[in-house]
């Protein structure tokens, strides 16, 4: 025990532990000060004000400062300057220190492109608020229709295409929304037999008049042959002498062409 004793309080070991402890105090220093430095503490520069600049003018502002941009995300606005900064993160005059990230949102050059979602039916006042949403540019048309009054009878675009509910356009496209009113005009009833689904819709909007039931033969099996059908029938049949209100639909019946129309087959069983 006395040994030991007189061993730590030599000369020697003290002159070690002290050794050890000024070896630590010295890396702790040095960690603390590299730490110190390389955080660049305390030291900050103002986040410029880059909206309304190019990216590329952004970028190189902010270079000069020596802060990272980052784009963050681009959005279309009918006003906005395309690759332009919309916004930033953080905002400007914010304290910031040099090296770090700062994100930007542009303007994108081409809008997004919006499904249609207006259907044949519709109520008017939604399907104008669907479209009014979706950015696009639409004119009204209103045409006589006994059974969709204030209601979409289509949707077309501005080469006169008809529009599906599940075609997509870009915003701000032009499309023109038909619908239905009743009228107290007589017209009378064009004759669609022998025409094709597309000509006799084409005749019928020509004679203020709606597209009602449309049947097939069971000769017409699948897409190809509907495209090449002809209107067998129709109801009700044409008559110069006698005129149905305007907007009235007419049903057709369509089937291969030389096939006999279905009230032929009808007086035959």
């Amino acid at each position: 025990m006395k040994i030991w004793l007189r061993f730590l309080l030599s000369k020697s070991f003290l002159r070690t532990l002290l050794g050890i402890v000024v070896a630590w105090a010295a890396v702790l220093l040095s960690a603390w000060l590299g730490l110190h430095l390389y955080s660049q503490h305390g030291e900050q520069v103002a986040m410029p004000d880059v909206r309304g600049m190019s990216f590329n003018e952004a970028k190189r502002a902010c270079a000069d400062i020596g802060l990272e941009v980052v784009h963050l995300d681009s959005v279309y606005a009918d006003d906005g300057r395309a690759f332009h900064v919309l916004d930033q993160i953080p905002p400007p005059a914010a304290g910031i220190k040099a090296g770090r990230n700062i994100y930007l949102t542009t303007y994108r050059s081409m809008p997004p492109a919006e499904i249609v979602s207006v259907h044949e039916g519709q109520d008017i006042s939604i399907a104008r608020i669907v479209l009014a949403n979706k950015g696009f540019k639409v004119t009204e048309r209103f045409e006589p229709n006994v059974s969709l009054v204030n209601r979409v009878v289509r949707l077309e675009n501005d080469r006169g295409e008809a529009l599906s509910p599940t075609d997509r356009l870009r915003r701000g496209s032009h499309v023109v929304l038909f619908c239905g009113q009743t009228t107290g005009r007589l017209v009378a009833v064009p004759d669609c037999q022998g025409l094709s689904l597309d000509s006799a819709r084409a005749v019928l909007r020509r004679a203020q008049l709606g597209l009602g039931l449309v049947e097939y033969s069971l000769a017409i099996e699948d897409a190809a042959d509907s495209s090449e059908a002809l209107v067998l029938e129709q109801h009700p049949l044409p008559n110069e002498s006698a005129a149905v209100q305007a907007g009235t639909e007419l049903d057709l019946y369509l089937g291969e062409e030389g096939e006999a129309p279905r009230s032929a087959l009808e007086i035959e069983e």
